[in-house]
This record gives C-alpha cells, sequence and structure tokens, in this order.
C-alpha cells in the first residue's frame, strides 16, 4: 500500500488544479469537465496525485487537511492532517502508509525515503463533525487483499464508510479521528 492522493472538492476543478499546478510546479495528468489531476514527482519517492474532484456545490465539510508549501522553495512541505489524538493516529498513518516517524517531532511521518512532503497530524482545532472533508487522502493497494486491508483498518481503529455513492472500484474508510480515506484497488 501507498498514498497516492489528494483528492480535493471542487466545483470547479481545472482552475483549482491548475492553481495548485502552477504553484507547485506539477504536471497534468488529467483534465476533463470531471475533475483535474496533477502529479507531483520527487526524486527517490513514489509521486503522489492532486486530484481534484467535481461536486455540485460549493464544499461545506470540514477542512481538516491541508497542504503547506515551503515559502522560499514553493515546495510542497506538508500535509497537515487534524486529529484527535495525534499519537494515535499517527500509529495508524505510519501502518496505512509505510510512513515513518519523524524523530523528535511528534505526531509527523514521512517517506522512508526522507524525500518529498511529511505528514503531520495536528491537534484537532474541533471535533469531527458530520460532513465529508473537502480534501482527504486515497491509498493505493499493491498485491494486498481488499478484504483483509478492512479488517486491518478496523482493527487500527478505523472503519469502513457507507456514503452511498454506490458499486464503485474503491471503498471509503474513516481514520481512528473521523478522517475520510479511499483505499483504491491496485492496478492490474
Amino acid at each position: 500500500m501507498f498514498l497516492e492522493n489528494v483528492v480535493f472538492d471542487a466545483t470547479d476543478p481545472r482552475s483549482m488544479g491548475r492553481s495548485w499546478e502552477s504553484r507547485l510546479g506539477t504536471t497534468t495528468l488529467t483534465d476533463v469537465p470531471e475533475g483535474f489531476e496533477t502529479r507531483l514527482e520527487v526524486p527517490g519517492w513514489p509521486y503522489l496525485d492532486l486530484c481534484f474532484q467535481r461536486v455540485p456545490e460549493p464544499p461545506t465539510g470540514p477542512e481538516r487537511l491541508r497542504l503547506d508549501v515551503d515559502g522560499e522553495t514553493g515546495a510542497l512541505a506538508a500535509l497537515v492532517l487534524e486529529s484527535a489524538d495525534p499519537g494515535r493516529d499517527r500509529a495508524f498513518w505510519a501502518w496505512l502508509t509505510g510512513w515513518v516517524p519523524v524523530e523528535g517531532s511528534g505526531a509527523v511521518l514521512r517517506h522512508p525515503s526522507s524525500n518529498g512532503p511529511v505528514l503531520e497530524l495536528a491537534p484537532e482545532r474541533a471535533p469531527k463533525v458530520d460532513g465529508k472533508n473537502r480534501i482527504h487522502l486515497d491509498i493505493r493497494l499493491e498485491e494486498e487483499d481488499p478484504d483483509e486491508v478492512a479488517r486491518a483498518i478496523a482493527d487500527h481503529g478505523g472503519r469502513e464508510l457507507d456514503l452511498g455513492y454506490g458499486e464503485l472500484p474503491w471503498r471509503h474508510y474513516a481514520d481512528p479521528s473521523g478522517n475520510e480515506l479511499c483505499v483504491l484497488v491496485a492496478h492490474h
């Protein structure tokens, strides 16, 4: 499994996606009315896609994930995810992504290559309420069995969600703090 996507809900995916692409110097992968996708490539690191999916109404859900960009370099420095218990959630996300704790940094994880942005679990400003997060993370399976991963997510304090979208090639979950995430099937 690996962290593959940061997914944004947007009423104008192209505009939002191009804005982030210009800011981060990423490369367009998809540019269609339903969505815009751009790839961040970091040496020694798989990749991270920023996906902007069309939603009919402006997002009103909580803003619990944000991207921090280094002001000097323009590089994506961190994915900051709000958490009810950063230590607990650090363990969940470390297991899910394979990322490793950054020594002496509290609840921060980094890709094992030590390249690319970090994932910082920050104390939540307010408890998670109903409503889908405006931005969420996607995990891509490689060889793992989806049902075994579902059981392991529950064993690690997460839970599967039924968002009422019908049959999709991915599954929806919440981390222990209620933040949504998707687990995508392996590429075959």
